[in-house]
């Protein structure tokens, strides 16, 4: 019997928004050497709506938006905020948050929370913005872990993290994108302070880069180039480190990413479009406005007053145009009677929530995708769509949100002296895999509510065969499709578009 891996430590480094496409031998040649010497999950996938902080939140807790009730980076909950929407990224939101709902804003048990129950320390440094700091830990405090932010002391649960490193290392940077500097600062927080003195059990840094070059300079512009580099630069500072460390044959490590991007060509004011068609509709509650809606290539949307008859209606208007890829609903009572292969929310023409992992109580009425496509970009990097402005991203920016398959799919190697090296692999793998991964490599229990799965190809398990599976819904002239990677009762969204003219 082969002798079950056991980790003294995992070391775990996310690179917010990187595309695996864009990690090569010549762009990011560490962690290309640490992928292709390590185990590299050549299909791994986001969750959805695959954005920054319902991806944290999913990467932590090891679960889905159903489980953890983390719906997108902003949506409406007028119980916390009645006049506007709540936005994750907004410290004073989520502290509202945290009152309403009890200290149960995220419905999940995290990482933090099982490490604290094995009695294993955590520290988090993070390099984006307050919510993901939050989410990535979000009980940081009562755990007694420890989170470094760069955005400052506001921005983390143990603001006295921040006091130590500005007492250590000077005042913390602010630098227009590319974030080179305050990459730079995490990194040596990260190496001196956490890997050397601290030495927890379990450590992770949040690099904001290639993320915000990708946003507001382009996938493949010199900035994003530059970030990317500096980026690797700064994991192989990481790599060194550990391989320096005592801990050094005991160690695991982790290097992902929490979503792709794709180049906005196209801008529609979705808003206009509707309030045209009957339905008068904008970001924040008002006179006269029936359906509130979120910004971004995937966009969230409500009525104020809950109707069936017009909730339909609503879903009509927008399988009519041309702009939309996708649209799904919450889930039906029943699939029974429909042809095998087809499957509809509760509005008739949308796929259910379930299938892809986001039925919540605070999801929206709808989620709206907008249309994309595999045609390249200006730099010739496939993956281009749609988006409706109002999120600060130009076009020819990257975006993400959506069911592309290029933003859905996320880098996820394994390293290390406790894990494999089979190089690429392709098994399916989501992001609420990762952290039941290292808890088995951890040896600690694995909460029950964390749906994710231990990665048999990491943990010396026999793998299972998955097949794949698609799903169609529409109306009229509209039809798309979901498809999905099955492995016995779980299934993983792959890609999702329009059936015709679309992926």
């Amino acid at each position: 019997m082969t002798k079950r891996p056991v980790a003294k430590r995992a070391v775990i480094c996310v690179f917010d928004g990187l595309r695996p496409d864009r990690v090569t031998a010549e762009l990011m040649p560490n962690l290309w050497r640490f992928a292709t010497e390590g185990t590299w999950f050549r299909e791994s996938r986001s969750v959805f709506p695959s954005v920054t902080r319902v991806a944290a939140a999913s990467f932590a807790t090891g679960s889905r938006p159903q489980s953890h009730g983390i719906v997108d980076n902003a949506f409406f909950d007028p119980s916390v905020v009645p006049d506007a929407i709540l936005n994750t990224a907004n410290a004073a939101h989520l502290r509202a948050a945290e009152a309403r709902y009890d200290g149960r804003f995220v419905e999940a048990e995290s990482f933090g929370g099982a490490l604290e129950q094995a009695g294993k320390r955590y520290a988090v440094v993070h390099t984006g913005s307050a919510g993901t700091t939050y989410l990535v830990n979000h009980r940081a405090r009562a755990q007694g872990h420890w989170t470094f932010a760069v955005e400052g002391p506001e921005a983390t649960q143990t603001p006295e993290a921040v006091a130590e490193a500005v007492a250590r290392f000077g005042p913390l940077p602010a630098t227009p994108t590319p974030r080179i500097a305050e990459m730079a600062y995490g990194t040596k927080v990260f190496v001196d302070r956490v890997l050397t003195e601290k030495r927890p059990e379990a450590a992770l840094i949040w690099f904001c880069e290639p993320d915000t070059a990708y946003h507001y300079r382009g996938i493949g512009s010199k900035d994003a180039l530059k970030a990317t580099r500096a980026v690797d630069g700064h994991f192989g500072e990481i790599l060194d480190a550990i391989a320096a460390g005592p801990d050094a044959e005991e160690t695991v490590v982790v290097a992902m990413s929490d979503h792709g991007q794709i180049a906005m060509t196209g801008e529609v004011d979705l808003n206009d479009l509707l309030t045209e068609a009957g339905f008068p509709t904008a970001s924040a509650p008002g006179e006269g406005i029936e359906v509130l809606a979120t910004k971004g290539s995937t966009c969230g949307l409500s009525l104020r007053d809950p109707d069936p008859a017009r909730l339909a209606a609503l879903a009509a208007v927008l399988m009519d145009l041309p702009e939309t890829g996708m649209l799904f609903s919450r889930n039906h009572s029943a699939v029974q009677g429909m042809e095998e292969g087809r499957e509809e929310g509760i509005v008739p023409g949308t796929l259910p929530y379930g299938r892809v992992g986001v039925d919540h109580v605070r999801a929206p009425d709808l989620f709206w995708i907008a249309r994309s496509s595999l045609s390249p970009d200006a730099q010739g990097l496939p993956g281009t769509g749609l988006h409706t402005g109002g999120t600060g991203v130009q076009l020819g920016g990257g975006m993400h949100g959506g069911l592309h398959p290029v933003e859905l799919n996320t880098m996820l190697a394994f390293g290390g002296a406790v894990a494999p090296a089979l190089g690429e692999v392709s098994d399916p793998a989501d992001l609420t895999d990762i952290v039941p991964t290292l808890l088995h490599l951890l040896d600690c229990p694995i909460p029950a509510g964390m749906t994710g799965r231990p990665l048999r190809a990491v943990t010396g398990e026999e793998r299972q065969e998955s097949g794949v599976q698609t799903l169609a819904a529409g109306r009229g002239g509209f039809e798309q499709r979901l498809v999905l990677a099955v492995t016995g009762d779980r299934s993983i969204p792959l890609s999702g578009g329009p059936s015709r003219g679309g992926l």
